[in-house]
């Protein structure tokens, strides 16, 4: 399973702290926290007590019998904006 959030200037706070702990709690393997304007991915796991920042590629695989998806996140984020 996996949660993804793209945060907004309405939302930050509750995907950030809300949110996140609720999926912790409820041992969602991962949760993203997608920051287009800063063109980062927090990605958060159950145990973490602080987010993996990620900013140049991010890489999940759920199931090792598959290849994992990679994402180029400055290209992705550039995509993303339109550039």
């Amino acid at each position: 399973m996996l949660a993804i959030e793209i945060l907004s200037p309405d939302t930050a706070r509750p995907d950030r702290r809300v949110k996140r702990r609720l999926y912790q709690r409820e041992r969602v393997p991962e949760y993203w926290i997608v920051d287009v304007d800063a063109g980062l991915v927090d990605r958060w796991r159950p145990d973490t007590d602080c987010p993996e920042v990620l900013a140049e590629s991010l890489s999940w695989q759920p199931d090792p019998a598959h290849a994992p998806l990679v994402l180029d996140l400055p290209l992705f984020f550039a995509s993303v904006k339109g550039e």
